[in-house]
Order: structure tokens, then sequence, then C-alpha cells
């Protein structure tokens, strides 16, 4: 598989799931940003050719969706999974700030494996089950890391799911 055909299925996968669009021509033309969008989310989409132990986000993804959501008065979120392209893998990152649900629940000890300040990087399966181990079935769950700068909230994708339902399909 090339990394176009892993890109392209992860993609779609995320704009089936979330009920979305993929952004026609996404990282071909710059007067296109994002991968795949709705009226308030601008979504960049990153994964791996072959399965990986760890999910990483990377520093310069995140600026990138930051800045370019702006220019479209969209909401950030960055995707990445392991490798999988599978839904159970995938894990969303977004700005703390924007959690304004009543019902919280930030879970504590991600083990975040980076030292440079360039990645957020940490175990699928580790994650998955600290996940597990502390969800409140009422809140929003999320773990928060951060690239030196504002708090970000980090959640399954299936997670994210629930809170965008919550803050604008209610």
């Amino acid at each position: 598989m090339t990394n176009k055909e892993a890109s392209e299925i992860q993609e779609k996968l995320v704009a089936n799931y979330m009920g979305w669009q993929v952004v026609s021509g996404s990282g071909a033309r710059p007067f296109r940003p994002g991968d795949v969008q709705n009226e308030h989310y601008l979504v960049e989409c990153k994964t791996h050719v072959k399965e990986q132990k760890n999910v990483v986000f990377f520093k310069a993804h995140w600026d990138k969706i930051q800045k370019e959501s702006i220019s479209t008065g969209k909401y950030p979120a960055l995707v990445t999974d392991n490798g999988t392209q599978d839904k159970n893998a995938t894990w969303v990152m977004l700005p703390k700030r924007v959690i304004t649900s009543e019902s919280i629940n930030q879970i504590l000890n991600l083990v975040n494996t980076s030292t440079s300040g360039n990645t957020i990087t940490f175990s699928n399966e580790d994650a998955l089950n600290l996940f597990k181990k502390y969800y409140h079935p009422n809140g929003i769950n999320f773990f928060v890391d951060d690239f030196g700068g504002e708090p970000l909230a980090i959640l399954t994708l299936q997670e994210f799911k629930k809170f965008y339902q919550e803050q604008f399909e209610c």
C-alpha cells in the first residue's frame, strides 16, 4: 500500500464516520486546506503505511492545521492513527478550550514518550487501556498534552464524535 492509498482510506474513514466530507484534492491545492471538513471543523489526517505500536502527533502538522483553520473560520482538528486506518486506533487532537461541555473527564497519566517537544507520542494500546479504565459514560473523556503552548485535548475518534454531537447537534 502506498502512502497516498493509506491516506485516502483514513480520510474516507473519518469523513464517513463523522458524516462529513473529504476535501477534494486535499494536499494538492493550496487553496483547499485540510483533508476532511464540515461547517465547523477543518481536519488534517495523518497515518502510516504499516501498523505501528505508537500514535504520533507532530507539532508541524498541528501548526499547519491551526493556521489553515483560522483562514477558514473553523475549529482545527488533527487526526492520526497507528497505521491501521481503523477507527478504534484513531485519535483526535483539538484545542482543549473548545471542550466547553459541563461534564468533562480529563484522564490523567497519558505517557508522552516524546522528548523533543516536536511530537506527542504514546502507545496506542496503553492509551486505550487508560481510556477504558477511567472512562466516564456521562462525560467527554480526553487526555491533555501540549506542544509547549496551549493545552490540547486528545480523544478517541468515537469520543470526538460524541463531543461533536453534544456541541453542535443538540
